[in-house]
């Protein structure tokens, strides 16, 4: 059976966790890519992957992120009313 070459693009980091989660199941990259192919080319369907586009799209621009994450918390009425000193006093006092 003649074989061809699949090749994409990660981000480093996703690259190195991810295989050490296939390396820790005792596979390989080259496994993985070619158990999900062969299930495609078997089935016809393309594994759900949700939202995936969604989250691809905001790790592109991480200044979009960070404001989505702090929309998410709102605001601590009780932080910021402290000055540089009590912030620094408070902050000492959960690692003292």
């Amino acid at each position: 059976m003649a074989t061809a070459v699949v090749s994409g693009r990660v981000d480093e980091q996703v690259k190195a966790r991810a295989e050490a989660f296939i390396r820790a199941a005792g596979l390989s990259t080259g496994d993985v890519i070619r158990v999900v192919w062969e299930h495609i080319a078997r089935t016809g369907e393309v594994p759900d992957v949700g939202d995936a586009a969604e989250r691809l799209d905001a790790a592109r621009d991480p200044m979009e992120r960070l404001g989505e994450l702090r929309a998410s918390f709102g605001a601590c009425e009780d932080l910021i009313h402290l000055d540089d000193a009590q912030m620094r006093d408070m902050i000492a006092s959960r690692y003292a």
